[in-house]
């Protein structure tokens, strides 16, 4: 069951300056920008080391220094009593609200879609076990029960703990939820079973790993999660674009396998199995015989990646570039970086990701952009 936290979380004066993206996810430049001008961003206290000689322990221990910096200076404070926070995100004219607290990973049926890498696991959990915290939510999805759904409602009515946008317009609303409602939410909560990860693979099996080197840690054994209605999920495709040098693609080499057609409707929604990019035309592609279209990745891989273009590993084939599926038209963007060629897949539906969760399987590389995207340092559980 999800329980309430104690959780470390931004002074109300300074909540919008905090949270930030993965560094990853910043280019040289932001990263500079933001490192120079906001001496709040949780980037200051992730920020990558420049000393090569340093040790992974090394840096992860100067991590922890500098996050108990921003504790001592009060950037960081921590909540007495514990209690679920109520999380949402306005993206594009889309909403998303999920409950954040803590899910016990000795206890929680989390059921898993992705296969992860092992040295990837292990460099996280090292880093989680010299840090000694969670700064970011892994997020699952499960059925919810109308009286969480109306606990929610509830919870809304109030004042956000937080309000603000950030420099990609995207909005934040948290509210931590009061005592009385946390009671009743922690009951209608018992009741839910499973639970479905669908973004953080790698920190759900770092923290399993930790959970077992620090077996006499209660705190160490809950992982920060976020949990939100099966309904309320967003899941997009990736594109795909093809690197097709030293090839010869033209339209008639799919005239076997579909029917095709220019298309005319706009990019908000898909009514083909496949749309294709080719000789600067958008064209929609369907099927001629009956192929099995719940998970739209392996199709493509099946009946064209492979076949066509010889690709056999769509994870580490060089000449695949994937980008999130936009509700626009991004071929002019991808034709400046070289690249004429690309497809457009439907979304794989809640259900298949179920479905393939609960029998141990495993989606195709890149098969799910799932929203929301959360942010570090919102809110921390630390564990030491």
């Amino acid at each position: 069951m999800l329980k309430p936290l104690s959780a470390y979380r931004p002074a109300g004066n300074k909540a919008h300056l905090v949270p930030s993206r993965s560094v990853d996810a910043y280019s040289p430049a932001q990263l500079y920008d933001k490192l120079q001008n906001n001496p709040y961003s949780f980037l200051q206290i992730i920020r990558p080391e420049t000393e090569i000689l340093m040790t992974n322990e090394d840096r992860f221990e100067r991590i922890r220094l500098r996050l108990d910096q921003f504790i001592a200076a009060g950037v960081f404070e921590l909540d007495q009593e514990t209690s679920y926070f109520l999380y949402e995100q306005s993206v594009d004219g889309r909403t998303y609200t999920g409950i954040i607290g803590l899910l016990d990973v000795n206890q929680a049926k989390i059921h898993l879609h992705e296969k992860t890498l092992e040295s990837r696991e292990n460099l996280f959990a090292e880093y989680l076990k010299t840090t000694g915290f969670q700064a970011e939510p892994v997020l699952v999805f499960g059925k919810a029960s109308q009286r969480q759904r109306d606990i929610v409602s509830e919870v809304k009515k109030g004042r956000p703990t937080f309000d603000f946008y950030t420099t990609n317009e995207i909005g934040h609303r948290l509210w931590t939820v009061s005592s009385n409602l946390c009671k009743e939410l922690q009951k209608a909560l018992q009741g839910q079973q499973d639970y479905f990860l669908a973004d953080g693979h790698h920190r759900y099996g770092s923290t399993c790993k930790v959970a077992k080197a620090l077996t006499g840690n209660e705190a160490a054994q809950h992982i920060l999660t976020m949990y939100m209605d099966e309904e309320d999920i967003g899941i997009d495709s990736f594109e795909r674009w093809i690197d097709t040098t030293g090839l010869d693609i033209e339209l008639k080499v799919f005239e076997n396998s579909f029917t095709i057609a220019k298309k005319t409707n706009g990019f908000e929604s898909m009514d083909a199995d496949l749309e294709l990019f080719l000789e600067g035309q958008w064209y929609s592609l369907n099927f001629t015989e009956e192929v099995d279209k719940s998970m739209p990745p392996a199709y493509l891989m099946s009946e064209v990646l492979e076949p066509i273009f010889g690709i056999i590993d769509a994870k580490k084939d060089k000449r695949i570039t994937y980008i999130h599926q936009e509700p626009f038209d991004q071929s002019s963007v991808m034709l400046t970086k070289g690249l004429d060629l690309g497809f457009r897949l439907p979304p794989v539906s809640v259900e298949v990701l179920k479905k393939t969760a609960l029998e141990g399987g495993t989606m195709p590389p890149k098969s799910t952009y799932i929203e929301p995207k959360l942010r570090s340092g919102m809110l921390l559980h630390l564990f030491k």
